[in-house]
């Protein structure tokens, strides 16, 4: 790719990333998704630029978007932890309506935040500052040597047997990465990448993403059921949440088994 191939993928990150900033003022849950998403897509691309130049300038995201996408990420928990907690309210026909307050009310005073951001433009600021710093040309090899380091780096993880919860978060993104750039490569070649993954198609590892991604979600779930948010609350609602959190604990527990299981398994056969 010459440079203007370059800058014209770099221009469709940016404006696929700008309609999602757009769409994202009703601070609906998927919106929100669709934009980190596109921000982690672009993110991608730039670590791809990067890695392949030997003393490459470092392509850095604005400090405001990086913390809106900070923002939206917590906004989007906050949502989802309400969402969980009607569902488990409704089965077990009980509701803890003093947490769901709390967490509403946080999510309501990190919007005006969240908008400021981008209203103070966060993304034309990351757009004109990676412009500048675009390659002159970037070889198809590089989107292969990208591939391959970063799959040995997820090989090794797997290998090594830590499965921290950190760690399995650090394999998920690297995964991301690869996966990110291993379908722009299939868009701008239009052709297949060296076979590294041994016969496992992308199905397979959407599959392999969407587990790790619940995985991840458990954990923040957990996470969220603050000790020092449930100071306030009534003594049975403070129960009723340790509870929720227990069991919470032990699904998360049998997620990790089946995932680290699945992940030796598989890896070990690559």
């Amino acid at each position: 790719m010459d440079q203007a191939q370059i800058k014209h993928i770099n221009k469709q990150f940016y404006r696929k990333l700008k309609k999602a900033t757009d769409d994202i003022a009703n601070f609906d849950a998927d919106k929100i998704h669709q934009f980190r998403v596109s921000y982690k897509k672009w993110r991608a691309f730039f670590r791809l630029i990067v890695m392949y130049e030997e003393g490459a300038k470092e392509i850095k995201i604005s400090k405001k978007l990086k913390k809106a996408y900070h923002l939206s990420g917590t906004i989007r928990d906050l949502q989802l932890q309400v969402q969980r907690m009607k569902a488990d309210g409704e089965n077990n026909q009980v509701q803890p309506t003093g947490y769901i307050d709390l967490l509403k009310e946080e999510e309501k005073n990190l919007k005006p935040e969240l908008m400021a951001l981008f209203d103070d433009g966060a993304l034309t600021e990351t757009k004109k500052k990676t412009d500048s710093l675009m390659p002159e040309d970037f070889p198809d090899k590089g989107y292969i040597d990208f591939i391959q380091r970063k799959w040995s780096v997820i090989v090794a993880m797997v290998m090594s047997k830590h499965f921290s919860d950190d760690h399995i978060h650090s394999i998920r993104k690297n995964l991301k990465d690869v996966f990110y750039n291993f379908n722009l490569y299939k868009t701008t070649i239009s052709a297949d990448p060296p076979d590294i993954w041994k016969g496992k198609d992308a199905k397979y590892f959407e599959l392999l993403l969407d587990e790790l991604g619940k995985f991840q979600d458990k954990c923040t779930a957990i996470a969220l059921i603050k000790s020092h948010w449930l100071i306030d609350l009534k003594d049975r609602e403070i129960q009723l949440l340790n509870s929720v959190k227990e069991r919470w604990m032990n699904d998360k527990l049998k997620i990790k088994q089946s995932l680290v299981a699945r992940l030796k398994v598989d890896f070990n056969s690559l």
